[in-house]
């Protein structure tokens, strides 16, 4: 079976004052969006820092 050349996460990023910054990561096939969207909720409940949900891809290193 072939690999995927790129790895698919989402990201839980905060605004600190120096731009943003990766608090997590998600692996795509493991997590749905619903558990990530819970977790940005908790999250904010936290710290009153902004926070946002992207997706991102990476190369795939095997």
């Amino acid at each position: 079976m072939r690999k995927n050349k790129y790895n698919y996460l989402w990201v839980i990023q905060g605004y600190y004052g120096y731009g943003w910054e990766d608090l997590s990561e998600y692996d795509k096939k493991e997590y749905s969006y619903a558990d990530v969207k819970h977790d940005i909720k908790e999250y904010r409940i936290a710290d009153s820092a902004p926070k946002r949900l992207i997706s991102r891809r990476e190369l795939n290193e095997d």
